[in-house]
């Protein structure tokens, strides 16, 4: 990989209905980390073809509400493998996170294109 940084961006819609809203919260739902996690992840292997081996370190910064339409912006490391994902709802940064993927991630991740 070049040492220039490549990025592409990537829309998640977050439906405004589903099973785990009611329940968190009553009155005020937000979307649960570990859902959101899981949209992300198949967001990537549906969109990019990336596969996640696995998630060295993510930080959940704001909530995110049913609803929202996360923005994710997606960086290729300095290493082949490794992949940074920062998501906004608006300017508001949201997440922020290190994945490990397979030997083919980095080849998307800077060739890559843009998709709204």
């Amino acid at each position: 990989m070049t040492s220039a940084n490549t990025s592409i961006e990537l829309q998640l819609p977050i439906p405004l209905e589903h099973r785990s809203f009611p329940d968190h919260f009553p009155g005020a739902p937000l979307v649960p980390g570990a859902l959101l996690l899981k949209w992300i992840l198949a967001l990537l292997a549906d969109q990019q073809h990336l596969t996640i081996r696995y998630i060295k370190q993510v930080k959940f910064l704001a909530p995110v509400q049913p609803g929202d339409q996360v923005r994710l912006c997606l960086l290729a490391g300095k290493r082949s493998h490794q992949l940074g994902i920062d998501a906004y709802v608006g300017e508001t940064l949201v997440l922020k996170g290190q994945f490990e993927g397979d030997a083919e991630t980095a080849s998307v991740a800077t060739t890559g294109t843009s998709h709204d």
